[in-house]
């Protein structure tokens, strides 16, 4: 199998089976991300702990990148501060614009499967630039 094979199967199962998707009434912030292009349309609950994001969550449609993306997201984030969850939106957003080539956290290389088509950037960000306005 290949590592692109491996890094499908893993996109699959998140859109299959996201992790941190669901209710956002506890939540202490709710942002929302829309991509009217594709259909996207989604919005990252998080519950703060301090500084810390203790819970981050999300609910919405959209295609299997954007959904894959956003539960991956939750994974990394959740136990993070602030200042290095803003870091990892900063590094995200460059990796996947192609603006550099070091994953930004192991959990997101299967990613990179999508990342280097322009037209799913976007799915892939969506998430991930609704949670930098909720850290900001």
């Amino acid at each position: 199998m290949t590592d692109t094979s491996l890094y499908r199967e893993v996109l699959m199962d998140h859109y299959r089976h996201p992790r941190n998707k669901g209710d956002l009434s506890n939540a202490d912030l709710v942002r929302r991300g829309s991509n009217p292009r594709c259909g996207d349309d989604l919005e990252i609950g998080v519950c703060f702990a301090g500084d810390t994001l203790r819970r981050v969550c999300f609910h919405g449609r959209g295609c299997s990148v954007c959904m894959a993306s956003a539960s991956m997201m939750t994974e990394v984030v959740t136990g993070q501060s602030r200042q290095a969850v803003r870091e990892l939106c900063d590094r995200m957003n460059a990796w996947t614009l192609g603006q550099t080539d070091q994953v930004p956290a192991e959990l997101l290389q299967p990613l990179d499967a999508v990342r280097k088509h322009s037209a799913r950037q976007r799915c892939v960000l969506l998430s991930w630039v609704a949670l930098a306005d909720a850290v900001s």
